[in-house]
């Protein structure tokens, strides 16, 4: 019973976070006659920036592309006066597709908000201790001791731990 209401519930999140996900709301923040900017912010990033503008740069109606990852904005201009609804919705749909083909290329967030406070921690350490301990050296600490008092009873997961600890001491940096 209870797998059951989980599993309905995880149906229900994964679809919502998959649409979150592919909900780009493209904004028209100006157009003109051959002309037309458009803006969002999942656009607000280095990478997509640069599929963005790889992507129309061989789109035979764009005549001109540039895209802002400070803005998230995607400027083009085409080599038509107008387009068609069917163009339009070609380009904005081409758009939404770069963006989302992009996100396995992007660093996730909480990565770097993790990779944040590890710095953080680390740098803590290291002023607090005059140098002596940072986090690699005290972690390593930690599993060398769980390694060694876990050989009796869990030889495989102790040897683990240790191979670990001797990663983090060769690692150089």
């Amino acid at each position: 019973m209870l797998n059951t209401i989980v599993g309905i519930g995880a149906s229900f999140f994964a679809s919502k976070l998959m649409s979150g996900m592919q909900d780009q709301k493209v904004k028209i923040i100006h157009a003109t006659a051959g002309r037309v900017r458009l803006q969002c912010d999942k656009w607000k990033n280095e990478q997509t920036s640069k599929n963005l503008e790889n992507v129309f740069r061989h789109n035979p109606i764009v005549k001109e592309v540039k895209a802002s990852p400070i803005t998230g904005s995607l400027l083009l201009v085409f080599h038509l006066k107008t387009l068609t609804p069917e163009q339009f919705d070609y380009i904005v749909k081409s758009a939404v597709e770069t963006s989302i083909a992009t996100y396995p290329e992007l660093q996730s967030d909480l990565l770097s908000i993790l990779k944040n406070v590890v710095k953080t921690l680390d740098t803590t350490m290291k002023k607090q201790s005059g140098g002596k301990v940072d986090v690699d050296s005290l972690l390593s600490v930690i599993l060398i001791i769980n390694g060694v008092l876990r050989i009796p009873t869990n030889p495989a997961f102790s040897s683990s731990l240790l191979y670990w600890a001797y990663t983090l001491i060769t690692n150089k940096k």
